[in-house]
């Protein structure tokens, strides 16, 4: 379905409130993920700075494709809570999800 015709369909079937309120979510996913991201990079990257390894290094002790591990430091990864227990492990850090007010 193209964009165009996608969009007469959400205006045909919601309301501009329904819309709004989708796009509002929306946001606070996104903005929520890159926040999650940011905070794993920052970490990951201190334990490389405090352990002075470098980035072939850190990619064999995560047991990662260095692509992963260049996503993880960027704070571009797509990571499954498996994935984050993993890298909280090396850090020897237990990682937890705090949700507060948007």
């Amino acid at each position: 379905m193209k964009t165009k015709s996608f969009d007469k369909y959400l205006k045909k079937r919601l309301d501009k409130k329904e819309i709004r309120e989708i796009e509002q979510q929306a946001k606070l996913e996104f903005e929520a993920l890159q926040n999650l991201q940011n905070e794993l990079s920052e970490a990951f990257l201190e334990y490389m700075s405090e352990h002075d390894i470098g980035f072939n290094e850190a990619a064999r002790r995560l047991q990662m494709s260095p692509s992963q591990v260049s996503k993880i430091k960027k704070g571009e990864a797509n990571l499954t809570l498996a994935t984050i227990a993993h890298i909280g492990a090396l850090l020897n850090k237990h990682p937890h999800i705090v949700f507060s007010d948007a």
